[in-house]
């Protein structure tokens, strides 16, 4: 199952920041050039008015030349932006601009605006009857002139909206990096080891103040508890492990003093003790106050020889070895042997796999036992990845399991087929150690209770 992908604050407040900025320079855009618009169309006008005036002036100026009958006047080719006729009182065009047409641009006789098809026209009348001037634009070109002003408006106001985007995006991340490295240092925070850091440096936004000192505080609370559990671990080495050996020591006397039909019943009861002083030995070092491994090469022939296991028949691969701390491993191996023995496993195959580059192996223990079904499997196998047993695992898995995390590794179960002839495949366990490190990971109090 993929682990869901959680949102990001970052990416959150950058999409929320582009979407504002585009409205904002959209919004602002639009309205500008609604305004522009309006603005245009009346300066637009009043230049048309003022040239219509200029225009009027001067042909009052000219007086009756310009009743010699309709003409153009002579100018070189070019492009007007601006036409004008003088059309006499019978509506005949008496003079016009180079591009002006030959029909009056308008019938308006008082003064005024009108639209004219493509034509914006002004129409300024000369006094008594002498006709009238007009004076038009091409609404085309006003338009394109409209049309160029709010594509630059909107232009512009985009630019400076993501240029905003921009900008917000930087200052965001640069507020966002003491979060990222109160982050980093709560990694770094281990107040149970010397080597690790014991404190949390002081956050520099008065935000992450608060929560920086709810984890101090939580790790401090936490590293009081192992601390509590360390020193009673201490304490019970010795209230313990003199009782298991004193015990040890009266059942190896009882057994040469016993008569032979009461020896089977001591050598079990021994075999018992030898067990309970394994696992107490390996609950104790898995609490030791250093907390740091013992880690050295030892031979598995000869280390799964002293674990007193009966019914089972266990081998070893040749030259099967493994660095280790002796105390927790025996531990995990024969619990592991336990479990295989209640399964009905008469026989347990050990190999070493070593991996390549990393020097990590693992330690693969195969059983002929009843085996467990493959929904049992995926159920056990997801405790342990999680390392939150509950009751799907018992003491034994989860104290091999506390291992191999101790040594950086893990624990996984493999079920196998039965075999054609109907004898049963039984079960692989591949117990994982990590490669050498100065000390694991501490033990999980909780998960052992």
């Amino acid at each position: 199952m993929t682990a869901r992908v959680l949102p990001s604050m970052r990416a959150r407040l950058s999409r929320v920041v582009l979407t504002l900025s585009l409205v904002w320079g959209v919004l602002m855009a639009l309205a500008v050039g609604l305004m522009l618009h309006r603005a245009l169309d009346v300066l637009l006008d009043q230049g048309l008015q003022e040239s219509a005036e200029i225009l009027y002036g001067l042909a009052q100026v000219a007086g009756e030349d310009v009743h010699r009958g309709m003409g153009m006047l002579p100018a070189p080719p070019h492009d007007e932006g601006l036409v004008w006729q003088r059309v006499s009182a019978g509506g005949q065009v008496q003079l016009r601009s180079h591009k002006a047409p030959l029909a009056p641009l308008s019938n308006r006789l008082d003064k005024g605006f009108t639209d004219e098809g493509p034509w914006r026209v002004y129409t300024l009348p000369f006094p008594g009857q002498q006709g009238r001037l007009l004076v038009a634009q091409p609404e085309a070109h006003r338009d394109h002139t409209q049309w160029a002003t709010l594509a630059g408006t909107l232009g512009l106001a985009l630019l400076v909206g993501l240029t905003s985007v921009l900008w917000l995006n930087r200052r965001l991340q640069r507020e966002l990096q003491p979060l990222q490295a109160l982050s980093a240092a709560v990694a770094r925070y281990n107040p149970l080891e010397a080597g690790g850091a014991r404190t949390l440096p002081e956050p520099p936004r008065a935000e992450l103040v608060p929560m920086a000192h709810a984890i101090a505080d939580l790790g401090q609370r936490l590293a009081a508890r192992v601390d509590h559990e360390r020193a009673f671990a201490a304490h019970a080495a010795h209230a313990l492990r003199t009782p298991l050996a004193g015990m040890d020591a009266q059942l190896a006397v009882a057994l040469r003093e016993a008569p032979d039909n009461l020896r089977p019943r001591l050598t079990q009861t021994r075999e018992a003790a030898t067990r309970l002083r394994t696992v107490v030995t390996a609950l104790i070092s898995l609490f030791r106050a250093s907390g740091e491994l013992r880690r050295q090469p030892l031979e598995l022939a000869s280390l799964m020889a002293r674990l007193p296991v009966r019914g089972v028949q266990v081998t070893v691969a040749p030259d099967a070895g493994v660095e280790a701390d002796a105390d927790l491993l025996s531990a995990a191996l024969m619990n592991l042997l336990d479990n295989a023995a209640r399964h009905q496993a008469t026989q347990v195959e050990v190999a070493v796999r070593r991996e390549a580059g990393d020097g990590a192996c693992c330690v693969i223990l195969r059983d002929n036992g009843t085996g467990i079904t493959p929904e049992r499997q995926a159920a056990v196998n997801a405790a342990l990845a999680s390392g939150q047993g509950g009751d799907v695992l018992g003491l034994g898995l989860t104290l091999a399991e506390q291992v191999a995390r101790m040594h950086g590794g893990r624990l996984v179960l493999h079920t196998h087929a039965a075999e054609p002839d109907g004898t049963p495949g039984g079960v692989s366990v591949e117990l994982c150690l990590g490669p050498l490190r100065p000390s694991g990971p501490a033990p999980d109090p909780d998960r052992l209770h």
